[in-house]
Protein backbone atom coordinates (compact mmCIF):
# COMPACT_ATOMS: atom_id res chain seq x y z
CA UNK A 1 0.00 0.00 0.00
CA UNK A 2 2.76 2.39 0.98
CA UNK A 3 4.63 1.51 -2.16
CA UNK A 4 1.57 2.32 -4.30
CA UNK A 5 1.28 5.78 -2.75
CA UNK A 6 4.94 6.48 -3.36
CA UNK A 7 4.46 5.59 -7.03
CA UNK A 8 1.37 7.82 -7.28
CA UNK A 9 3.08 10.77 -5.57
CA UNK A 10 6.15 10.36 -7.78
CA UNK A 11 3.99 10.40 -10.88
CA UNK A 12 2.23 13.53 -9.69
CA UNK A 13 5.59 15.25 -9.08
CA UNK A 14 6.78 14.29 -12.54
CA UNK A 15 3.57 15.65 -14.07
CA UNK A 16 3.95 18.94 -12.13
CA UNK A 17 7.55 19.39 -13.26
CA UNK A 18 6.58 18.58 -16.80
CA UNK A 19 3.71 21.04 -16.58
CA UNK A 20 5.98 23.78 -15.35
CA UNK A 21 8.46 23.03 -18.15
CA UNK A 22 5.74 23.10 -20.78
CA UNK A 23 4.27 26.33 -19.38
CA UNK A 24 7.73 27.91 -19.34
CA UNK A 25 8.28 26.87 -22.94
CA UNK A 26 4.88 28.21 -23.94
CA UNK A 27 5.51 31.51 -22.09
CA UNK A 28 8.78 32.17 -23.95
CA UNK A 29 11.69 34.44 -23.06
CA UNK A 30 10.92 37.66 -21.18
CA UNK A 31 11.64 40.78 -23.23
CA UNK A 32 11.30 44.45 -22.35
CA UNK A 33 8.82 46.25 -24.53
CA UNK A 34 7.64 49.82 -25.14
CA UNK A 35 3.93 50.35 -25.84
CA UNK A 36 3.76 52.80 -28.68
CA UNK A 37 2.07 56.12 -28.06
CA UNK A 38 2.44 59.43 -29.89
CA UNK A 39 4.91 61.87 -28.32
CA UNK A 40 6.78 65.08 -29.07
CA UNK A 41 10.41 64.94 -30.17
CA UNK A 42 13.12 67.50 -30.64
CA UNK A 43 16.19 67.51 -32.81
CA UNK A 44 18.90 69.19 -30.73
CA UNK A 45 22.51 69.09 -29.66
CA UNK A 46 24.12 70.05 -26.39
CA UNK A 47 27.26 71.95 -25.41
CA UNK A 48 28.79 72.93 -22.09
CA UNK A 49 28.36 76.57 -21.07
CA UNK A 50 29.75 78.82 -18.38
CA UNK A 51 28.04 81.73 -16.61
CA UNK A 52 29.75 85.10 -17.01
CA UNK A 53 28.94 88.66 -15.98
CA UNK A 54 30.16 91.09 -18.66
CA UNK A 55 28.90 94.03 -16.58
CA UNK A 56 31.42 93.50 -13.80
CA UNK A 57 33.70 96.55 -14.04
CA UNK A 58 36.57 97.99 -12.04
CA UNK A 59 36.21 101.72 -11.35
CA UNK A 60 39.45 103.68 -11.89
CA UNK A 61 40.06 107.43 -11.44
CA UNK A 62 41.46 109.25 -14.47
CA UNK A 63 43.69 111.51 -12.40
CA UNK A 64 45.71 111.39 -9.19
CA UNK A 65 44.20 113.32 -6.29
CA UNK A 66 43.07 113.04 -2.68
CA UNK A 67 39.65 111.52 -2.06
CA UNK A 68 37.54 114.32 -0.60
CA UNK A 69 34.28 112.40 -0.26
CA UNK A 70 33.22 108.77 -0.61
CA UNK A 71 29.53 108.42 -1.49
CA UNK A 72 29.12 104.60 -1.27
CA UNK A 73 29.82 101.67 1.01
CA UNK A 74 30.63 98.02 0.36
CA UNK A 75 27.52 96.20 -0.87
CA UNK A 76 25.57 99.33 -1.85
CA UNK A 77 23.35 99.10 -4.92
CA UNK A 78 23.96 101.98 -7.37
CA UNK A 79 22.40 103.01 -10.66
CA UNK A 80 24.29 104.04 -13.78
CA UNK A 81 25.32 107.70 -13.43
CA UNK A 82 25.21 107.80 -9.61
CA UNK A 83 28.01 109.81 -7.95
CA UNK A 84 30.54 107.45 -6.31
CA UNK A 85 33.58 109.55 -5.36
CA UNK A 86 34.53 113.25 -5.19
CA UNK A 87 38.24 114.13 -5.51
CA UNK A 88 39.88 117.32 -4.22
CA UNK A 89 39.77 119.83 -7.11
CA UNK A 90 40.87 123.18 -5.64
CA UNK A 91 44.06 123.39 -7.69
CA UNK A 92 42.41 122.70 -11.03
CA UNK A 93 39.56 125.10 -10.21
CA UNK A 94 42.14 127.88 -9.69
CA UNK A 95 43.71 127.05 -13.05
CA UNK A 96 40.28 127.16 -14.66
CA UNK A 97 39.48 130.57 -13.15
CA UNK A 98 42.78 131.96 -14.46
CA UNK A 99 42.10 130.62 -17.95
CA UNK A 100 38.56 132.05 -17.94
CA UNK A 101 39.89 135.46 -16.78
CA UNK A 102 42.45 135.47 -19.60
CA UNK A 103 39.70 134.67 -22.11
CA UNK A 104 37.54 137.52 -20.82
CA UNK A 105 40.50 139.89 -21.09
CA UNK A 106 41.10 138.97 -24.72
CA UNK A 107 37.40 139.34 -25.52
CA UNK A 108 37.55 142.85 -24.01
CA UNK A 109 40.57 143.75 -26.08
CA UNK A 110 38.81 142.50 -29.20
CA UNK A 111 35.76 144.67 -28.49
CA UNK A 112 37.95 147.71 -27.81
CA UNK A 113 39.73 147.11 -31.09
CA UNK A 114 36.47 147.63 -33.00
CA UNK A 115 35.14 150.61 -30.97
CA UNK A 116 34.45 153.88 -32.85
CA UNK A 117 36.31 156.96 -31.51
CA UNK A 118 34.44 158.55 -28.62
CA UNK A 119 33.72 162.16 -27.78
CA UNK A 120 36.73 162.37 -25.49
CA UNK A 121 39.08 161.30 -28.28
CA UNK A 122 37.56 163.82 -30.71
CA UNK A 123 37.68 166.55 -28.09
CA UNK A 124 41.32 165.79 -27.47
CA UNK A 125 42.16 166.18 -31.15
CA UNK A 126 40.13 169.40 -31.41
CA UNK A 127 42.06 170.79 -28.42
CA UNK A 128 45.30 169.84 -30.15
CA UNK A 129 44.15 171.69 -33.29
CA UNK A 130 43.34 174.84 -31.28
CA UNK A 131 46.72 174.66 -29.61
CA UNK A 132 48.43 174.24 -32.99
CA UNK A 133 46.48 177.21 -34.35
CA UNK A 134 47.59 179.37 -31.40
CA UNK A 135 51.17 178.20 -31.91
CA UNK A 136 50.99 179.24 -35.55
CA UNK A 137 49.71 182.72 -34.63
CA UNK A 138 52.48 183.15 -32.10
CA UNK A 139 55.06 181.99 -34.62
CA UNK A 140 53.63 184.46 -37.17
CA UNK A 141 53.83 187.39 -34.72
CA UNK A 142 57.39 186.44 -33.83
CA UNK A 143 58.35 186.25 -37.50
CA UNK A 144 56.90 189.73 -38.17
CA UNK A 145 58.75 191.17 -35.19
CA UNK A 146 62.07 189.65 -36.29
CA UNK A 147 61.48 190.84 -39.85
CA UNK A 148 60.99 194.46 -38.67
CA UNK A 149 64.21 194.23 -36.68
CA UNK A 150 65.98 192.74 -39.67
CA UNK A 151 64.86 195.66 -41.83
CA UNK A 152 66.33 197.97 -39.21
CA UNK A 153 69.46 195.84 -39.35
CA UNK A 154 69.01 195.02 -35.68
CA UNK A 155 69.15 191.21 -36.25
CA UNK A 156 70.90 189.00 -38.70
CA UNK A 157 69.41 187.27 -41.69
CA UNK A 158 69.94 183.93 -39.95
CA UNK A 159 67.58 184.84 -37.12
CA UNK A 160 65.01 185.95 -39.68
CA UNK A 161 65.29 182.60 -41.47
CA UNK A 162 64.87 180.73 -38.19
CA UNK A 163 61.72 182.68 -37.30
CA UNK A 164 60.35 182.02 -40.76
CA UNK A 165 60.99 178.28 -40.44
CA UNK A 166 59.25 178.14 -37.05
CA UNK A 167 56.20 179.87 -38.54
CA UNK A 168 56.09 177.39 -41.44
CA UNK A 169 56.53 174.44 -39.07
CA UNK A 170 53.66 175.63 -36.89
CA UNK A 171 51.47 175.85 -39.99
CA UNK A 172 52.42 172.28 -40.93
CA UNK A 173 51.56 171.01 -37.44
CA UNK A 174 48.16 172.67 -37.61
CA UNK A 175 47.50 171.08 -40.96
CA UNK A 176 48.43 167.63 -39.57
CA UNK A 177 46.15 168.00 -36.54
CA UNK A 178 43.21 168.93 -38.80
CA UNK A 179 43.86 165.97 -41.08
CA UNK A 180 44.07 163.56 -38.13
CA UNK A 181 40.68 164.70 -36.84
CA UNK A 182 39.16 164.30 -40.29
CA UNK A 183 40.48 160.76 -40.66
CA UNK A 184 39.27 159.85 -37.16
CA UNK A 185 35.77 161.00 -37.96
CA UNK A 186 35.55 159.42 -41.43
CA UNK A 187 36.74 155.94 -40.59
CA UNK A 188 38.38 153.85 -37.93
CA UNK A 189 40.41 150.75 -38.73
CA UNK A 190 42.31 148.73 -36.10
CA UNK A 191 46.03 148.28 -36.65
CA UNK A 192 46.87 145.70 -39.30
CA UNK A 193 47.38 142.15 -37.81
CA UNK A 194 45.98 143.04 -34.40
CA UNK A 195 42.70 141.16 -35.03
CA UNK A 196 44.51 137.97 -36.08
CA UNK A 197 46.77 138.08 -33.03
CA UNK A 198 43.89 138.53 -30.60
CA UNK A 199 41.82 135.81 -32.32
CA UNK A 200 44.68 133.30 -32.05
CA UNK A 201 45.15 134.15 -28.38
CA UNK A 202 41.41 133.76 -27.80
CA UNK A 203 41.39 130.29 -29.42
CA UNK A 204 44.29 129.19 -27.24
CA UNK A 205 42.61 130.51 -24.10
CA UNK A 206 39.27 128.91 -25.03
CA UNK A 207 40.96 125.54 -25.63
CA UNK A 208 42.64 125.82 -22.24
CA UNK A 209 39.28 126.52 -20.58
CA UNK A 210 37.63 123.52 -22.27
CA UNK A 211 40.54 121.25 -21.36
CA UNK A 212 40.40 122.27 -17.70
CA UNK A 213 36.60 121.87 -17.63
CA UNK A 214 37.00 118.36 -19.08
CA UNK A 215 39.67 117.52 -16.52
CA UNK A 216 37.46 118.91 -13.76
CA UNK A 217 34.82 116.32 -14.66
CA UNK A 218 37.36 113.62 -13.79
CA UNK A 219 37.27 114.76 -10.16
CA UNK A 220 33.67 113.56 -9.81
CA UNK A 221 33.47 109.84 -10.52
CA UNK A 222 30.09 108.37 -11.51
CA UNK A 223 28.93 104.76 -11.86
CA UNK A 224 29.51 103.53 -15.44
CA UNK A 225 26.87 100.78 -14.99
CA UNK A 226 24.16 99.79 -12.54
CA UNK A 227 25.21 97.19 -10.00
CA UNK A 228 26.45 96.34 -6.53
CA UNK A 229 29.62 97.85 -5.02
CA UNK A 230 32.20 95.14 -4.25
CA UNK A 231 35.92 95.13 -3.43
CA UNK A 232 35.78 98.73 -2.16
CA UNK A 233 39.35 99.98 -1.67
CA UNK A 234 38.84 103.77 -1.68
CA UNK A 235 38.85 105.64 1.67
CA UNK A 236 38.21 109.30 2.36
CA UNK A 237 41.49 111.20 2.66
CA UNK A 238 43.34 108.51 0.75
CA UNK A 239 45.14 109.03 -2.54
CA UNK A 240 43.43 107.97 -5.76
CA UNK A 241 45.59 106.95 -8.71
CA UNK A 242 44.63 105.81 -12.24
CA UNK A 243 46.52 102.52 -11.95
CA UNK A 244 44.69 101.43 -8.78
CA UNK A 245 40.95 100.47 -8.90
CA UNK A 246 38.87 102.15 -6.21
CA UNK A 247 36.05 99.57 -6.34
CA UNK A 248 34.22 97.16 -8.63
CA UNK A 249 30.61 97.20 -9.76
CA UNK A 250 28.91 93.84 -10.15
CA UNK A 251 25.58 93.51 -12.00
CA UNK A 252 23.99 90.18 -10.96
CA UNK A 253 20.92 90.55 -13.17
CA UNK A 254 22.95 90.80 -16.36
CA UNK A 255 24.41 87.30 -16.41
CA UNK A 256 25.31 85.75 -19.73
CA UNK A 257 26.21 82.19 -20.65
CA UNK A 258 29.20 81.61 -22.90
CA UNK A 259 29.53 78.39 -24.89
CA UNK A 260 31.52 77.21 -27.90
CA UNK A 261 29.90 75.41 -30.86
CA UNK A 262 31.54 73.30 -33.56
CA UNK A 263 31.69 75.01 -36.94
CA UNK A 264 29.63 72.18 -38.47
CA UNK A 265 26.73 73.08 -36.14
CA UNK A 266 26.97 76.88 -36.24
CA UNK A 267 24.94 77.10 -39.47
CA UNK A 268 21.85 75.85 -37.60
CA UNK A 269 22.10 78.64 -34.99
CA UNK A 270 20.95 82.24 -35.29
CA UNK A 271 20.67 85.26 -33.00
CA UNK A 272 17.28 85.36 -31.27
CA UNK A 273 17.11 81.55 -31.18
CA UNK A 274 15.69 79.98 -27.99
CA UNK A 275 17.84 77.43 -26.15
CA UNK A 276 17.24 75.22 -23.13
CA UNK A 277 19.61 75.60 -20.17
CA UNK A 278 20.11 72.95 -17.48
CA UNK A 279 21.65 73.63 -14.06
CA UNK A 280 22.77 70.42 -12.36
CA UNK A 281 21.61 70.22 -8.73
CA UNK A 282 21.85 67.47 -6.11
CA UNK A 283 18.10 66.94 -5.64
CA UNK A 284 16.89 67.65 -9.19
CA UNK A 285 18.27 69.47 -12.23
CA UNK A 286 16.68 72.85 -13.01
CA UNK A 287 15.78 73.67 -16.60
CA UNK A 288 15.04 77.12 -17.98
CA UNK A 289 15.34 78.90 -21.29
CA UNK A 290 17.70 81.43 -22.81
CA UNK A 291 18.18 83.41 -26.01
CA UNK A 292 21.17 83.53 -28.35
CA UNK A 293 22.30 87.17 -28.38
CA UNK A 294 25.67 86.97 -30.11
CA UNK A 295 27.56 84.65 -32.45
CA UNK A 296 31.27 85.37 -32.84
CA UNK A 297 32.30 86.30 -36.40
CA UNK A 298 35.21 83.86 -36.40
CA UNK A 299 36.21 80.40 -35.16
CA UNK A 300 39.03 79.51 -32.78
CA UNK A 301 41.03 76.35 -32.23
CA UNK A 302 39.97 74.26 -29.24
CA UNK A 303 40.64 70.79 -27.82
CA UNK A 304 37.97 68.11 -27.48
CA UNK A 305 37.68 65.99 -24.29
CA UNK A 306 39.76 63.41 -26.18
CA UNK A 307 42.48 65.97 -26.88
CA UNK A 308 41.64 66.39 -30.57
CA UNK A 309 41.90 69.83 -32.16
CA UNK A 310 38.55 71.33 -33.18
CA UNK A 311 37.31 74.56 -34.74
CA UNK A 312 34.67 76.18 -32.49
CA UNK A 313 32.69 79.44 -32.54
CA UNK A 314 31.88 81.38 -29.36
CA UNK A 315 28.14 81.83 -28.75
CA UNK A 316 26.64 84.11 -26.08
CA UNK A 317 23.27 83.29 -24.50
CA UNK A 318 21.13 85.59 -22.35
CA UNK A 319 19.46 83.31 -19.74
CA UNK A 320 15.94 83.79 -18.38
CA UNK A 321 16.79 82.78 -14.81
CA UNK A 322 13.83 81.91 -12.55
CA UNK A 323 13.60 83.85 -9.28
CA UNK A 324 14.24 80.73 -7.19
CA UNK A 325 17.40 79.77 -9.10
CA UNK A 326 20.73 81.20 -8.00
CA UNK A 327 23.67 81.33 -10.38
CA UNK A 328 26.95 83.23 -10.38
CA UNK A 329 30.00 83.70 -12.64
CA UNK A 330 31.79 80.42 -13.16
CA UNK A 331 28.72 78.18 -12.79
CA UNK A 332 28.54 75.44 -15.42
CA UNK A 333 25.33 74.98 -17.42
CA UNK A 334 24.28 72.59 -20.14
CA UNK A 335 23.18 74.48 -23.28
CA UNK A 336 20.77 72.60 -25.56
CA UNK A 337 20.24 74.07 -29.03
CA UNK A 338 16.81 72.97 -30.32
CA UNK A 339 16.99 72.72 -34.11
CA UNK A 340 13.62 71.10 -34.89
CA UNK A 341 10.47 70.12 -32.96
CA UNK A 342 7.80 67.61 -34.05
CA UNK A 343 4.56 66.89 -32.18
CA UNK A 344 2.70 63.56 -31.75
CA UNK A 345 5.15 61.22 -33.43
CA UNK A 346 5.85 57.48 -33.17
CA UNK A 347 9.33 57.42 -31.60
CA UNK A 348 11.59 54.42 -30.90
CA UNK A 349 15.17 54.10 -29.58
CA UNK A 350 17.56 54.32 -32.50
CA UNK A 351 19.51 51.29 -31.26
CA UNK A 352 16.68 48.83 -32.02
CA UNK A 353 16.58 49.57 -35.74
CA UNK A 354 18.01 46.84 -37.98
CA UNK A 355 17.96 45.84 -41.63
CA UNK A 356 15.48 43.12 -42.62
CA UNK A 357 15.21 41.93 -46.20
CA UNK A 358 16.92 45.13 -47.35
CA UNK A 359 14.62 47.52 -45.44
CA UNK A 360 14.55 49.21 -42.03
CA UNK A 361 12.73 47.21 -39.36
CA UNK A 362 12.05 47.10 -35.63
CA UNK A 363 11.29 44.05 -33.45
CA UNK A 364 7.69 43.85 -32.18
CA UNK A 365 5.54 41.38 -30.25
CA UNK A 366 2.63 39.90 -32.23
CA UNK A 367 0.47 37.20 -30.61
CA UNK A 368 3.21 36.33 -28.13
CA UNK A 369 5.94 35.95 -30.74
CA UNK A 370 8.80 38.17 -31.90
CA UNK A 371 8.33 39.62 -35.37
CA UNK A 372 10.30 41.99 -37.61
CA UNK A 373 8.15 44.98 -38.58
CA UNK A 374 9.23 46.94 -41.65
CA UNK A 375 9.11 50.69 -41.01
CA UNK A 376 9.82 54.05 -42.63
CA UNK A 377 12.00 56.41 -40.61
CA UNK A 378 11.97 60.19 -40.30
CA UNK A 379 13.77 62.60 -38.00
CA UNK A 380 16.76 61.11 -36.19
CA UNK A 381 18.30 62.53 -33.03
CA UNK A 382 21.25 61.28 -31.06
CA UNK A 383 19.30 58.40 -29.48
CA UNK A 384 15.80 58.38 -31.00
CA UNK A 385 14.20 57.86 -34.41
CA UNK A 386 10.77 58.96 -35.66
CA UNK A 387 8.80 56.18 -37.38
CA UNK A 388 6.59 57.77 -40.01
CA UNK A 389 5.04 54.50 -41.23
CA UNK A 390 4.80 50.92 -39.94
CA UNK A 391 3.78 51.45 -36.31
CA UNK A 392 0.52 52.47 -34.67
CA UNK A 393 -0.48 53.35 -31.14
CA UNK A 394 -0.61 50.29 -28.87
CA UNK A 395 2.03 48.27 -30.75
CA UNK A 396 4.56 46.54 -28.48
CA UNK A 397 8.11 47.28 -29.63
CA UNK A 398 10.90 45.14 -28.16
CA UNK A 399 13.53 47.40 -26.59
CA UNK A 400 15.62 44.77 -24.71
CA UNK A 401 19.35 45.15 -25.06
CA UNK A 402 19.39 41.39 -25.88
CA UNK A 403 17.11 41.78 -28.88
CA UNK A 404 19.85 40.41 -31.15
CA UNK A 405 19.47 37.04 -29.39
CA UNK A 406 15.78 36.78 -30.35
CA UNK A 407 14.87 35.07 -33.63
CA UNK A 408 11.92 35.75 -35.88
CA UNK A 409 8.94 33.80 -34.54
CA UNK A 410 10.37 33.05 -31.09
CA UNK A 411 7.80 32.94 -28.34
CA UNK A 412 8.39 35.88 -25.96
CA UNK A 413 6.89 37.23 -22.77
CA UNK A 414 6.43 41.06 -22.84
CA UNK A 415 7.71 42.92 -19.79
CA UNK A 416 7.15 46.69 -19.38
CA UNK A 417 10.35 48.51 -20.24
CA UNK A 418 11.10 52.13 -21.14
CA UNK A 419 8.24 54.47 -21.82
Amino acid sequence: MKKRWKIILGAIAVLLVAGFLVADLLRGEAVEVKRMDSEDIQHSFTEDGSVTSPDELAVHPLTSARIAELKVEEGDRVEEGDLLVVLEDEEIRCQLEQAEARLRQLEGEEEKLHEQPGEAEIKSKETAIEQARENKRAAEREYKRIKALYEQEAVSGKELEKAENLWAEAGYHLQQRRKALQVLKETYEPPRGSEEIIEAQKEAADSQVKLLQHRLDHYRIHAPISGKVINLEAVEGGLAAPEVPMMELFSPENYKVETRVLTRDIYDISEGMTVRLTLEKREADRKFTGEVVRIAPHAEKDLSPLGLEEDRVAVTVLPDVPEDVRIAPGYELEVEFILEELAEQMVVPGRILFRHQGEDAVPVVENGRARARKVTTGLETGSKVVITDGLTEGDLVIVSHRVEDIREGDRVEPVAGEK
